[in-house]
């Protein structure tokens, strides 16, 4: 097998990027609730869905990087380009799922299911576009099922969560409690998400078959310039949506309303 070592403060770090992720797209959650006019409901849907998207993505490149081998290794940018939109791709509907109609365990599943089935196809994507000359990989079965049904289940467990910031509950809480639940939320949330991750890495064996095709690991990427790249452009985004929440509270949220037209989340 190919010889590795993981880097902690980059598994740190991925788990800072998912935690932060988490906590914004739940104060994001707020903000697509039944009250909301279908056009700026929709902005916040679409919002919603490009921090988490990203955010777990970004959260797995950096999870890779952690992972530091003895051969050479590179990314093949277009494969790592689509493991990103494809994870945004599959959360938007999601997210228009859970939001069509009344919260029932059947729409939870089902949200849940197409949110994880996005989150396994990103992360299995993202493996097969580290790319390392010489190697093969077999998988290992209980990891990968268990990460498929942690994917699930975590993002069932954070729709649930996304409904209930979204809903009546929240006028009954101090706004203390609030915070506190999506902190809280926010740590578990990212702690599922690495989990998934690492979990989802546990189910593939790298095995060298040509040795004569392998080589120096200063033969592949330039992993502190590509975690910096990955890391400023988390914080740039989650900071932008932070901003985008601050500006909509500050105006007491003039966005929802204006005239954008009667309609729901689902419309």
């Amino acid at each position: 097998m190919v010889s590795a070592q993981w880097n902690s403060s980059y598994i740190v770090l991925s788990y800072i990027i998912a935690a932060l992720a988490s906590y914004v797209s739940l104060e994001l959650a707020g903000r697509a609730g039944q009250n909301f006019s279908q056009s700026a409901s929709r902005f916040w849907l679409i919002a919603q869905a490009l921090v988490l998207g990203y955010g777990i993505w970004a959260m797995h490149f950096v999870g890779m990087l952690a992972y530091q081998v003895n051969v050479a290794a590179n990314f093949n940018p277009g494969l790592t380009v689509f493991s990103g939109l494809i994870a945004v791709a599959l959360i938007y509907p999601a997210l228009r799922i859970l939001h069509a109609g009344p919260l029932s365990l059947g729409r939870l599943a089902t949200a849940g299911s197409v949110a994880g089935l996005g989150i396994v196809i990103m992360h299995y994507t993202g493996m097969a576009a580290y790319q390392m000359p010489g190697t093969e990989v077999q998988l290992v079965w209980f990891p990968l099922i268990a990460s498929v049904l942690i994917a699930v289940g975590a993002s069932m467990v954070a729709f649930f969560l996304f409904r209930l910031l979204s809903s009546e509950w929240v006028t009954r809480q101090s706004r203390m409690a609030l915070l506190g639940v999506k902190v809280g939320a926010g740590l578990v949330m990212g702690a599922a998400v690495i989990g998934m991750h690492y979990t989802g890495m546990a189910a593939l064996n790298y095995h060298v078959v040509d040795e004569m095709k392998t080589g120096l690991a200063s033969g592949g990427v330039d992993t502190s310039l590509l975690a910096l790249i990955v890391g400023v452009v988390s914080f740039l985004l989650i900071g932008l949506a932070v901003t985008s929440i601050l500006m909509d509270a500050g105006r007491g949220g003039d966005l929802d309303e204006m005239d954008f037209g009667a309609g729901s989340a689902a419309d």
